[in-house]
């Protein structure tokens, strides 16, 4: 279980609505739930158009890390859900133009296609794996 001093706010409104953690610190690892499209007012950002929810997606994936002092780099794993596996497949290159613009290694990933997700207007939905930055003992 998860204590208090290991979460990550990141969208506290959203997070208190549907009483869950959007990140947890633990053993140097950074545990990221799932992110849908929406917005802060919990609005589906791009309805019908997969490339533009998976951009959503990965701008909230880079508010979730930069949270926790990390960034796109630190990702190792990635699970996506999708509605739609080939148009997933289809739109991928926007993901994959998120780690390019930082120079990072795309992490492993899966992709699973499931009868539908939370918000009924998602197309997909993201959880990920960072490892978190180490911490400079010596520093003042």
């Amino acid at each position: 279980m998860a204590r208090w001093d290991q979460v990550v706010r990141v969208s506290r409104d959203i997070e208190e609505r549907f009483n869950l953690s959007a990140a947890i610190r633990s053993n140097g690892t950074l545990y990221l739930s799932g992110l849908t499209s929406i917005d802060e007012q919990m609005h589906v950002v791009g309805v019908g158009d997969m490339e533009a929810q998976i951009r959503q997606v990965y701008t909230r994936l880079e508010r979730a890390l930069a949270a926790a002092g990390c960034s796109l780099v630190n990702v190792v794993s990635e699970t996506a859900f999708t509605t739609d596996i080939e148009w997933l497949g289809r739109a991928a290159h926007v993901r994959d133009e998120f780690y390019e613009r930082v120079c990072a290694a795309p992490p492993v990933a899966t992709a699973v296609e499931v009868r539908r997700l939370f918000f009924p207007d998602a197309l997909v939905e993201l959880a990920a794996i960072a490892e978190l930055p180490a911490v400079d003992a010596t520093a003042s």
